[in-house]
């Protein structure tokens, strides 16, 4: 049986992105040219890849069989070009991932020296909260995220544990008089959103008699709005404590009930399994585990 390679790589990239218009972007192609060539290369086969009575992308079990075949194949094929690429110094191109606030304020400061050392490498960075689907289906080719994924094409590689503090103006501290967390019960919380999700870790914390409760709830969608609003005066805030170390230094804000062991979370920075032994990426993973992130 010989089939078209084109038509096979077409398939293979439609597959590892599960969307038409994703694999025509990624192959420069019109989302029509990438159905034709899948439609084509059903028809040298004689069976169908694609599995067209689902609404969602899925393929048929001879589409999957097929394309956890071609994944060793064309993985040596990328990794062969690679080698040659590096050993050249040709220009080599990577996606990073990271979300907004710890993207901006720290992971982008710290790779200047790594671009320095590498400077075939060209970096282009996303600051998004939703990193995963990105991230699968090849927009980004590394993120660090402190939220967990479980997925069985990717490789989680620890970072660090996230520290979270509350803090406040210390003229809204004096004014509401906060001693003790049921002091609370008169003050604004800054939070992502009115069920407070964005504080489960301080309130998971707390034992029974310590009388959390809120004057009332302002939703503000970004790590840094918050970190503003509490220098304003508006409100509590609880934020990641890299976020305000400058503001506590300078006596901006003031960490509040510093005693409490509030949970942390895990940063972790995901791949894709078949990246993860790359030269590329062992070289910029062991960059990004020498920063001082926090």
């Amino acid at each position: 049986m010989q089939v078209d390679l084109n038509k096979l790589r077409t398939f293979y990239i439609l597959a590892g992105t599960r969307n038409y218009t994703a694999c025509a972007e990624k192959l420069c192609l019109t989302q029509s040219a990438v159905s034709h060539a899948i439609k084509k290369l059903e028809a040298e086969l004689g069976f169908d890849l694609v599995d067209r009575q689902n609404r969602q992308f899925r393929l048929t079990r001879r589409g999957e069989y097929l394309f956890s075949r071609c994944a060793g194949i064309f993985d040596r094929i990328e990794e062969a070009l690679d080698g040659l690429a590096e050993k050249e110094n040709h220009p080599v191109f990577l996606t990073l991932g990271a979300p907004v606030e710890f993207g901006s304020s720290v992971f982008i400061k710290g790779m200047e020296p790594f671009i320095r050392q590498y400077p075939h490498i060209h970096l282009d960075f996303i600051l998004d909260a939703s990193l995963l689907t990105p991230l699968l289906t090849d927009e980004v080719d590394l993120i660090i995220d402190c939220v967990p994924h479980i997925h069985e094409d990717l490789v989680a590689v620890p970072l660090l544990r996230e520290e979270y503090s509350v803090v406040a103006a210390p003229a809204y501290i004096a004014e509401h008089g906060i001693s003790t967390i049921r002091d609370l019960n008169r003050c604004s919380l800054l939070s992502f959103d009115r069920e407070l999700g964005w504080w489960k870790n301080f309130i998971n914390a707390l034992t029974e008699d310590a009388g959390f409760g809120f004057g009332g709830i302002i939703r503000i969608s970004n790590v840094r709005g918050i970190i503003n609003a509490a220098l304003a005066g508006i409100g509590v805030g609880f934020v990641p404590r890299y976020t305000v170390l400058k503001e506590l230094e300078k006596g901006l804000l003031t960490e509040l009930f510093a005693e409490t062991e509030v949970l942390n979370d895990q940063i972790n920075i995901y791949l894709k399994r078949r990246n993860f032994e790359k030269q590329v990426f062992k070289d910029l993973i062991g960059h990004i585990k020498s920063l001082k992130l926090t």
